[in-house]
């Protein structure tokens, strides 16, 4: 999987805008049949019709839309980078939970709960043209809030690096936004290029992992920060198939990562408790004092390009030459 990952970051954002270059297809109705051998709409124009593809169809909008609602944290991100204002942001009831430079490009906006039971008649009541929502976490409520509004269906909870910006791609030609969205993306790339040669040397391995009272969950490179570390030149020395694998201290040391950041929940996690176990001091990152905390919002929870960016800034004021 790793050699994978690896592959051209250049060939990946070429990829990427063509992706915002393109009509893709799916519909207001998100139908699963299949789309292949779908043709590439014509430009699309001021008031017109927007036609593009997410996770299970053919999305149709029959204009640009203006009132948004982002039922993950990555998608709020999203939009804030492309300059657009959702009216509704499911964000577990915590402004706390947006990166800085999130909030900082938010105005006003209404809280429509928790990212895994949304409020249905809140939304509703919002009268929203577009819902941005997530292939697993929503899928139960999809029937409502189609009833709602058209919505947009990304694999974003499970995504990579790859996939999220494929995601981005996706939602900059939603919002009418395809040139701003190609011109950030080409910023962002120059951005993520500086950072991978000030951290040339730092040939590491290296797990990000959430913490909490309960229990160690590494990101693996099948997920989105694991995947960014893996692009950035980076090892993952976890090897599973799954994103999110929980840790036993003994899995740790066996897996002996040269560097870890952690993102705590809570003040108070397992890593407190592992601590005073002699088996937490043969790990090598233990060992050479490469234990960070950093922000869980900004490594896990805001997933676009902002949070890659923050991520990568880190990772230089840490790893960094």
């Amino acid at each position: 999987m790793f050699h994978k990952i690896k592959r051209s970051f250049g060939l990946a954002i070429l990829a990427i805008l063509a992706i915002i270059a393109a009509a893709c297809g799916q519909a207001g109705g998100n139908s699963s049949g299949s789309t292949q051998g779908a043709q590439p709409s014509a430009p699309t124009t001021a008031g017109g019709k927007i036609t593009l593809e997410d996770a299970l169809g053919t999305v149709e909008l029959s204009k640009k839309p203006e009132r948004i609602i982002a039922m993950e944290f990555s998608f709020t991100d999203m939009l804030v980078t492309l300059g657009v204002q959702p009216v509704g942001v499911a964000d577990d009831s915590s402004a706390d939970l947006f990166m800085d430079s999130v909030k900082s490009g938010l105005k006003q906006y209404t809280s429509v709960g928790s990212r895994y039971e949304p409020n249905i008649e809140l939304i509703s009541s919002l009268k929203p043209d577009l819902i941005i929502v997530d292939l697993n976490k929503h899928k139960n409520a999809f029937k409502q809030l189609k009833g709602i509004a058209p919505i947009l269906v990304l694999d974003d909870f499970q995504a990579d690096y790859a996939q999220m910006l494929k995601n981005y791609a996706i939602v900059a030609k939603a919002v009418g936004k395809e040139a701003e969205g190609k011109k950030r993306l080409d910023e962002h790339q120059a951005k993520m290029e500086e950072a991978k040669k000030k951290i040339s040397r730092a040939k590491l391995t290296v797990v990000p992992a959430v913490v909490n009272p309960k229990g160690f969950f590494a990101h693996s490179d099948h997920s989105y920060s694991g995947s960014l570390l893996a692009m950035l030149g980076f090892t993952d020395p976890v090897k599973n198939e799954t994103s999110y694998p929980q840790l036993t201290l003994e899995q740790l040391v066996e897996t002996n990562p040269q560097a870890m950041f952690l993102m705590p929940t809570e003040k108070e996690t397992i890593v407190n408790q592992w601590e005073s176990n002699p088996l937490w001091k043969k790990i090598d990152a233990v060992a050479n004092r490469k234990v960070f905390t950093v922000e869980r919002r900004d490594w896990s929870l805001s997933r676009g390009l902002l949070g890659s960016e923050k991520i990568a800034e880190d990772l230089v004021k840490y790893l960094g030459e």
